[in-house]
């Protein structure tokens, strides 16, 4: 594995590239990003290093790092139109809160419910469907990863509730 630096405006950011092209980086590496596109793992690594900027950013990937789930980071597979992201779990019925519905059903057609284990996640977005403006009300595409990267330590804590958030699973 090759390891480099992503530079931010404050500080930089420890990226090890290894051998199948992902960039690893954040507590052991958890935080992985697809490096099939360069454009899109370069982008993403900067707004990586942008969240430690933003009002609780630090705190995020720092809960993150202490549950140690991995997240992978990729972009959709087809643009999105319009813009949009998602954090999906490793596995649902351990990212969702115990006793709570995962929404899904047995092979007796009752409902799983979740075990509140916590799991990894995989996020998909694209940087380039936010791209930074003039205009304060237009989220910045480090804004949308932030809140993914939320998504992904509910799921790591086990703390998914599909029923309260239906939206949360998207």
């Amino acid at each position: 594995m090759r390891e480099l630096y992503v530079a931010r405006h404050t500080s930089a950011i420890r990226v090890v590239i290894a051998p199948d092209g992902t960039f690893h980086t954040r507590h052991n590496g958890r935080i992985k990003v697809d490096g099939s596109d360069p454009h899109f793992a370069s982008a993403t690594l900067t707004d990586l290093g942008e969240i430690e900027d933003l009002p609780g950013g630090r705190d995020i990937l720092e809960q993150g790092d202490a549950m140690g789930h991995p997240v992978i980071i990729r972009k959709p597979d087809v643009p999105t139109e319009p813009p949009n992201g998602w954090t999906l779990p490793d596995d649902v019925q351990a990212a969702t809160a115990a006793t709570r519905p995962t929404m899904q059903l047995d092979a007796q057609g009752r409902v799983i419910v979740g075990t509140g284990a916590g799991c990894g996640s995989t996020i998909v977005y694209s940087p380039a469907d936010w791209p930074a403006t003039a205009d304060p009300s237009h989220p910045r595409s480090c804004a949308i990863l932030l809140r993914l990267l939320e998504q992904a330590n509910v799921n790591a804590a086990g703390r998914l509730d599909l029923v309260a958030d239906p939206t949360a699973g998207s």
